[in-house]
């Protein structure tokens, strides 16, 4: 008996379950009547709270007409190219005597950087002026043969025999003047009270010494790397252009270039000059962009620092505008979101994507994919702070 009493309790427990279930389906599919659904063509909604609008500290803007500049951003890097780089080799063997520079230090062209110590220097020298005195007395027998031949006072043969020592003679001192002038000893000045030993090398190029390679007291080679120099006037940007854009650039165009530490902060240039070749793994064309603007300005730069250029390809006038603050990324995408709906539980905003074109004095160019309400508030500050809240919300009428 008890048994049975237990049962029927248990039944009519669960049925009246049934109806409580029964119940709530019916009012959620009631509820559901009323419901807020989006508009066709609208990605999501997002929502926030009384208190969570105190905090976010939200801020409207609308849609302007702004005349700014349709910017093409690519990457770039400052670069000194080669033909404005030197390298200062030894052309002599010897033993580095000194070093007349310093890493970093500023040089002029022409000036010395190093001297090398050649003492078998001394036996050119030697011959040469051995070779120069001898061509005195060559010189006087020759002339004696001629007089003498043109007399008919002497054999042919002992004209021809001076007149080839001579030549030999003259043949050796042009060949050892050449080499004298090689080693950087001016033949013409040279006696034996200014035999010289020292080897001297020099800038080929203004600049800034970027590398030294040796030290003092190394033997050296024909060949041997001692320092580098590069002119830093010729600093410039290379921009890579992707072949799809390649059209929208070319010479005269301005160029701001921007430093990712401090996007505060742009640096002037204008493109001179495009390469005419693809780089075929980067797939993009090479620009090069001069800098502009003062030098000061540029004291800190450096050759093969990446920055981000920023080509004006083109000038909009009146193309709708916003604050780059209200332009939400989401994913690969840009959105904004503006007001839907408020109410005694929040506020509702809907979002459109939007393509972002030129940028400038805290503004960007924007394409809307879709229609936007009439009048519509746009959030501006806090944008990224709705964006948060997710989408996909109903709203309550």
């Amino acid at each position: 008996m008890k048994n049975t009493i237990l049962f029927l309790s248990i039944l009519s427990l669960l049925w009246s379950c049934g109806d409580a279930n029964h119940s709530h389906e019916a009012g959620a599919d009631h509820n559901h009547d009323h419901t807020y659904t989006a508009p066709q063509g609208v990605d999501g909604f997002a929502h926030l709270s009384p208190e969570q609008m105190k905090l976010a500290d939200i801020e409207y803007a609308v849609l302007t007409k702004r005349n700014i500049s349709d910017d093409l951003r690519v990457n770039a890097q400052l670069v000194v190219h080669q033909e404005h780089t030197a390298a200062v080799t030894a052309f002599s063997d010897g033993i580095l005597a000194d070093l007349r520079t310093s890493l970093n230090a500023n040089v002029r062209k022409g000036q010395v950087l190093a001297i090398v110590r050649k003492p078998d220097l001394l036996d050119m020298q030697q011959q040469f002026l051995e070779n120069k005195d001898r061509l005195v007395f060559l010189q006087s027998e020759f002339d004696r043969y001629k007089s003498l031949k043109d007399a008919d006072a002497t054999a042919s043969k002992n004209f021809q025999k001076a007149d080839a020592d001579l030549r030999a003679a003259k043949t050796t001192a042009a060949v050892l003047a050449a080499k004298l002038r090689q080693y950087q000893i001016n033949p013409d000045k040279l006696t034996a009270a200014n035999l010289s030993t020292q080897l001297t090398l020099t800038a080929p190029v203004s600049g800034i010494v970027t590398a030294i390679h040796t030290n003092v007291g190394a033997a050296v080679q024909p060949g041997t790397l001692v320092c580098e120099v590069m002119d830093m006037s010729q600093l410039h940007a290379d921009l890579w252009v992707y072949e799809k854009d390649i059209l929208k650039v070319k010479n005269g165009q301005q160029v701001q270039l921007v430093f990712p530490a401090d996007a505060s902060k742009t640096y002037p240039a204008v493109i001179y000059s495009l390469d005419k070749t693809l780089d075929p793994e980067k797939r993009a064309v090479r620009v090069h962009a001069k800098l502009q603007g003062s030098p000061a300005a540029q004291t800190n730069f450096v050759s093969g620092a990446f920055l981000e250029a920023r080509i004006a390809t083109s000038d909009k006038g009146g193309s709708d505008a916003l604050p780059e603050v209200a332009v939400v990324q989401e994913g690969e995408e840009d959105f904004i979101y503006y007001l839907e709906k408020e109410n005694a539980e929040g506020h509702f905003f809907n979002k459109i994507k939007v393509e972002k074109g030129g940028s400038a004095n805290g503004f960007v160019l924007v394409t809307l994919s879709g229609a936007l309400p009439e009048g519509a508030k746009i959030v501006s500050k806090g944008a990224y702070y709705v964006s948060a809240q997710g989408a996909g919300v109903a709203v309550e009428e």
